[in-house]
């Protein structure tokens, strides 16, 4: 179909004209530059038009693109089978496994159980490169450490941390005040400790007196104790529409 000719209207460009900057691309999906760059040289997104050896030009349909990659992995599909979804073959039998684009009900991606590369770590944790780098310096997570192939890589534990960091990022909860939570680590080091003392404290073992599941029941208890204090600190907690 031919385009009308209205340049101006930036939310619905026409298909053969209109581009973004990889920038531009990145604010609209609120994927990074180098998460992009990482689907296209890998071929889960084709490549862009390259104006010179450092910028490139996308279509706009790329954010459509970007946004049916991200609930294929909330739909739990690895970019290998979003690959064939996406940009491969329509007929592929993933397709009739993952559910219908825009559902309501999307389930979580599965957390790998082996060392994740770092170009993984911020595809699944949805964290950009700006605010991964700030929460590693601040101390709010960890360094990667050395995987079994030499590389740099987190861990499943790293990465739980990470979705949550990112799930308050998109709330537009911004980065100062994320940062403030170094300092309640004082606080970090007290809980740890009071748990030690409950760790160190069994008598009774068996399977579901296990450390995991006493850690568990320890959290569950400091989960329950802070929502009553936060019931009176925000009482409209529960009602706030998202």
């Amino acid at each position: 179909m031919t385009s009308s000719g209205n340049h101006e209207n930036t939310e619905n460009p026409p298909d053969d004209n209109a581009t973004l900057s990889v920038g531009e691309l990145s604010k609209r999906t609120g994927v990074t530059t180098a998460t992009i760059n990482y689907y296209v040289r890998i071929g889960v997104l084709p490549a862009p038009r390259k104006t010179s050896k450092t910028r490139a030009l996308y279509p706009y349909h790329f954010e459509q693109l970007i946004g049916k990659i991200k609930e294929l992995q909330a739909a739990g599909l690895n970019l290998k089978g979003i690959k064939q979804i996406v940009n491969g073959d329509p007929s592929s039998p993933l397709a009739t496994a993952i559910p219908a684009y825009g559902s309501s009900q999307p389930t979580a991606q599965p957390t790998p159980y082996g060392p994740i590369s770092i170009a993984d770590f911020l595809i699944q944790s949805g964290l950009d490169d700006d605010l991964y780098d700030n929460l590693v310096v601040s101390g709010l997570m960890r360094r990667p450490r050395t995987g079994p192939d030499g590389a740099p890589a987190h861990d499943r534990r790293d990465l739980s941390a990470a979705r949550a960091f990112a799930r308050l990022a998109i709330a537009g909860i911004e980065y100062p005040l994320l940062e403030r939570h170094t300092e309640y680590s004082p606080l970090s080091k007290a809980e740890a400790l009071f748990l030690a003392e409950h760790l160190s404290s069994v008598t009774r073992r068996t399977p579901s007196t296990q450390p995991a599941n006493l850690v568990a029941a320890f959290d569950a208890i400091r989960r329950y104790l802070r929502s009553l204090q936060l019931d009176e600190a925000f009482p409209d907690w529960r009602n706030t529409s998202s």
